[in-house]
């Protein structure tokens, strides 16, 4: 019997391949898709859900949520995903304002699907809106998997804190203290998860006759230079689809008890998340089969443009990353 799920996102490049992937997994029903501010506004977002969808050819509800976050100023990363946040794509609909009805929905969907889970790969501010609507929904949600947080790793967006929590660290606080079943997949893992070049280059030879083939290489060339500078041969970090195969695997990752605080600072501690004896419990994962994800992203994803060529170097073989502690990586929290 599949899982059914919310994703909930802010398509982003690794974004709308988390997407993908989440409505072509036998193992998920996607319940719906809700938007949130993040890395675009949450009317591009949202236009951006739609066009994944289209590109996927799979119909799902769509529904805007949170424009900003619950204290804080707004922050993009244009940069890394564009100005359509999307890459080279230039979506032919236009990003409109939409209302927020994602608490709602969420508190609504929970009672309708037992043991609903959710997985959000942007901000954490509609799951807070969510708990501030309705408390008792951590009785009537399941598991959620959140793609967020540096514990031992460098962050993403300063040097400790990981971009989805630094942007509403008050969002992740509460979700973390409201006693859900909380899975959280952190930099430290899913820094690995890397899509070749050699895959990337097959994909835009597909994108001479193939119209969808053309849409991920257009988002995927724009990625991979976005991070790694124009002619680089280094993979394409694709971190979001991680916690999609995380919902539909779980044995595809090691988890392990702990607790957690996130700072709510205004300094470069911002979203920084401590492992303390008082903090609030969450499970963090620790080991994954990083190259077993990513063939489950290809399959269901790539596959008809990517054939499975083991050794070749096209795509990577099957193997384990583990969260390392930070006597090994150099670096360790305040």
């Amino acid at each position: 019997m599949s899982r059914p799920i919310i994703l909930d996102t802010d398509p982003g490049i690794d974004d709308a391949v988390a997407i993908a992937l989440a409505v072509r997994c036998p193992s998920l029903s996607v319940v719906a898709i809700t938007t949130v501010f993040g890395n675009v506004e949450v009317e591009r977002a949202t236009r951006n859900a739609r066009e994944v969808l289209r590109q996927a050819g799979v119909r799902a509800p769509v529904i805007a949520g949170a424009a900003r976050p619950l204290r804080r100023p707004i922050r993009f990363v244009r940069l890394r995903h564009g100005p359509e946040g999307l890459g080279c794509v230039r979506p032919a609909r236009p990003a409109l304002p939409e209302p927020d009805r994602v608490a709602e929905a969420i508190v609504l969907l929970s009672r309708q699907y037992a043991g609903l889970g959710i997985c959000c790969l942007g901000p954490l501010t509609n799951l807070a809106h969510a708990l501030q609507l309705d408390p008792s929904l951590r009785e009537t949600l399941g598991p959620v998997f959140t793609m967020g947080g540096a514990i031992h790793a460098r962050g993403t967006y300063t040097r400790w804190s990981e971009f989805n929590w630094w942007s509403d660290p008050e969002a992740a606080t509460l979700v973390l203290g409201a006693g859900l079943d909380l899975r959280l997949i952190t930099v430290d893992v899913s820094r690995h998860m890397g899509i070749p070049r050699e895959a990337i280059d097959a994909l835009r030879s597909a994108a001479r006759h193939d119209e969808r083939a053309r849409f991920w290489s257009d988002a995927l060339r724009f990625y991979a230079d976005a991070q790694h500078g124009s002619g680089s041969a280094e993979d394409c970090v694709v971190p979001d689809p991680l916690a999609i195969a995380v919902a539909a695997e779980p044995a595809l990752v090691t988890w392990q008890d702990t607790r957690l605080t996130v700072a709510t600072t205004s300094d470069e501690f911002r979203g920084a998340v401590r492992e303390t004896a008082d903090g609030a419990r969450a499970m963090i994962a620790t080991s994954v089969r990083t190259a077993d994800a990513l063939e489950l992203v290809r399959r269901e994803v790539f596959g008809e443009w990517i054939p499975m060529r083991r050794g070749s170097g096209l795509w990577p073989m099957p193997g384990n990353e583990t969260l390392r502690p930070p006597e090994e990586r150099g670096h360790s929290k305040p």
